[in-house]
């Protein structure tokens, strides 16, 4: 009988000790949040880089207004066509079409200006033609010039709107509505202002 509860005993020592080695360890709360807490900024940054960037709009010309005449002078125009310059057009409007970026090689006559950046801050500007050259060439060119910076381009000669935006410690959109770009003797300068884009 003793025999028989000993080994009663003894199988239930065993049965016990075994229940209590085969308890699963827990994480604390402290491991659980170390452990979340890199996955959900991973997965925050992940949806970052997906998200689409907001690219500022240009501004649609729509009002014209009128500026005193520019000297303006063609391949075939004497230089005294600078005394009776042709006036801008209040009515002119910019073809859809003239709105594709510009490409490597140009086929028209092209004109060089220096871009002084006089707006106090860095500017991302748009040169925008009215109408198609005799190539029938009709494009947007866009530069990015920095603050204090001058930078000397290269277009198509021909009218254009000008709009740009200042990101600056206080942005704005210079602008110019109307401006012809036609001066082949010499490299003249452009000034990009805080409000405003004109001939130096």
């Amino acid at each position: 009988m003793k025999r028989k509860a000993l080994s009663g005993i003894s199988i239930l020592l065993v049965i016990i000790l075994t229940a209590c080695g085969s308890a699963q360890p827990t994480l604390s709360v402290t491991d659980i949040q170390n452990t979340a807490f890199p996955i959900v900024m991973t997965q925050y940054a992940q949806t970052l880089v997906a998200m689409p960037t907001a690219t500022p709009n240009l501004p649609t010309p729509t009002d014209v207004p009128t500026f005193a005449p520019v000297p303006t002078i063609s391949l075939n125009t004497p230089s005294s066509a600078l005394l009776n310059p042709p006036a801008p057009n209040p009515n002119a409007s910019p073809t859809p079409d003239c709105y594709t970026p510009a490409p490597p090689k140009l086929l028209g006559v092209t004109v060089q200006y220096n871009l002084v950046n006089r707006s106090g801050g860095p500017v991302n500007i748009s040169f925008g033609m009215y109408k198609p050259n005799d190539n029938g060439e009709c494009y947007t060119f866009e530069f990015s010039v920095r603050d204090k910076q001058t930078v000397l381009i290269k277009i198509l000669s021909g009218c254009y709107w000008i709009h740009g935006y200042q990101n600056g410690p206080k942005p704005s959109t210079p602008g110019n509505d109307y401006i012809c770009l036609t001066d082949l003797d010499q490299i003249r300068g452009i000034t990009i202002g805080k409000d405003s884009v004109g001939f130096n």
